[in-house]
């Protein structure tokens, strides 16, 4: 069988099993965006910013599919640890229903709005023209990234994480060598040029999909997918939309975090500042992967041992998981300190900004734990059924950073240092204050399930 049982057996080794297959798996993932902005860059400076401010509204895409995924995966879990594997593959062919039907809506929304939607993001002048057609093309195919997503997170709920993995890496490869045919002229196929990345990225999408649902439909499977359960249950939707609505707006939060601490670093430190900003948020994505892979993982095993009942091995997962998240978070963290210079003199000479960076990668670094502690944190809630408190995490780390952020250079006028401690300060005391809340999550579900076999029995995850 296709799958892992995560209710017994040896937490840490489980839990590095399925947590390197997703690390490698997101860095796959990013590597589409870096494909296509590599590519189209030599086209032009235009081309580019048109591809980047098109993607800044197809991440909303992403944390809508996200929120839906994480929902579906955290019942199927909790299914799968209570034995009922009959219910487990009702709730996913229900879970991927939802995301059939939510990639419709979000289609015919983003269409009927495109152009003011682009023109809202940046896309002005000669960029409109660009980022037009490409836009098209991607929000046409929006149905492949909502079902990928879907796809990854249903193998994560079993345990499978490898599979996806090998998948992302041939996709990966597809778009790597379709992007320079389609972009540009090459034996006789006529260059398409922007649009050219957008299909390059479906195609390499689409296999992807096609060769996972054969995988996932087959009965080898944990939980295989069944045509004939592709079919609305409202109390399972509703559990659904109860633990992927937060979840969603738990994706979002970053991005529009990030957003206003750029406006408010932009507005006081002007461009060098910007950049400087810039540069250490594209090198902290790599710190954040560790997180994304360990937590992930933290929310499959958690989803099966709650079903199973297992509420010590649940603590002990959430004790491994931030132990090894927050060590690696620490390890690249030291790495980032170390190397600082050699980092920032690839991006820029400007002495300035040179300034503003070396601060930032003497500063936010300390952070990196807690920003990995609150992610995993976010994670387990999702896996308990419980998402809010992980979007509440979220939001009082980047509420913290964003308020002290404008006391400090608006009120006070200070440098741009505050900026970076600030970053720091809202990571640590979010992860903080998550940790005990989700301790005292941890304890009073335990004294729920034992109450509830006292006097009534174990009832299903879902009728």
């Amino acid at each position: 069988m296709q799958g892992q049982n995560l209710t017994t057996g040896p937490i840490p080794k489980q839990l590095w099993s399925l947590a390197w297959p997703m690390m490698l798996s997101m860095f796959f993932h990013s590597l589409y965006n870096l494909v296509d902005a590599f590519w189209v860059a030599k086209i032009s400076a235009s081309a580019i910013a048109a591809v980047s401010i098109s993607q800044i509204i197809l991440f909303i895409m992403i944390s809508l599919a996200m929120g839906i995924s994480v929902g579906t995966s955290v019942l199927v879990g909790q299914n799968i640890g209570a034995k009922k594997i009959a219910v487990a593959e009702r709730v996913l062919g229900q879970g991927f229903l939802l995301t059939i039907i939510a990639a419709l809506l979000f289609t015919i929304i983003i269409f009927s709005f495109s152009n003011e939607f682009l023109i809202i993001s940046g896309a002005v002048g000669d960029i409109l023209p660009l980022a037009t057609p490409y836009f098209t093309v991607i929000t046409a195919g929006s149905m492949l990234t909502f079902l990928m997503m879907m796809i990854s997170i249903s193998y994560n709920a079993q345990g499978d994480n490898f599979t996806m993995t090998k998948l992302f890496a041939l996709s990966t490869m597809i778009n790597l060598v379709l992007d320079p045919i389609f972009i540009f002229s090459f034996a006789g196929f006529p260059a398409l040029g922007v649009v050219g990345a957008a299909y390059a990225t479906l195609i390499s999408q689409a296999v992807f999909i096609v060769l996972a649902l054969r995988l996932l439909m087959k009965p080898s499977m944990m939980v295989p997918l069944h045509l004939k359960y592709l079919q609305l249950n409202w109390s399972s939707v509703k559990k659904v939309i109860d633990i992927g609505l937060p979840a969603s707006l738990n994706q979002v939060l970053n991005p529009l975090g990030f957003s206003a601490l750029m406006f408010l670093v932009s507005a006081t430190f002007l461009e060098a500042g910007a950049a400087a900003f810039a540069i250490g948020f594209r090198i902290e994505f790599f710190a954040f992967i560790p997180a994304i892979g360990f937590g992930f993982a933290a929310m499959s095993m958690i989803g099966q041992n709650i079903g199973a009942g297992n509420h010590d091995r649940v603590r002990a997962v959430l004790n491994v998981s931030v132990w090894y998240g927050s060590g690696s978070a620490l390890l690249f963290s030291l790495l980032v300190l170390i190397f600082a210079p050699y980092i920032v003199a690839i991006f820029t000479a400007d002495p300035l900004v040179t300034e503003y960076a070396l601060q930032y990668f003497r500063i936010v670094p300390l952070g990196y734990l807690f920003f990995a502690v609150a992610f995993i944190e976010a994670s387990i809630f999702q896996g308990i059924g419980k998402s809010w408190p992980g979007f509440w995490i979220t939001f009082a780390r980047i509420g913290i950073a964003l308020a002290i952020s404008f006391i400090t250079i608006n009120i006070f006028e200070l440098e741009i240092w505050t900026v970076w401690i600030a970053i720091v300060a809202g990571s640590v005391i979010a992860s903080l204050f998550g940790l005990l809340w989700l301790k005292r999550a941890l304890t009073s579900a335990q004294q729920e399930a034992q109450h509830a076999d006292r006097s009534l029995g174990t009832e299903e995850v879902l009728p």
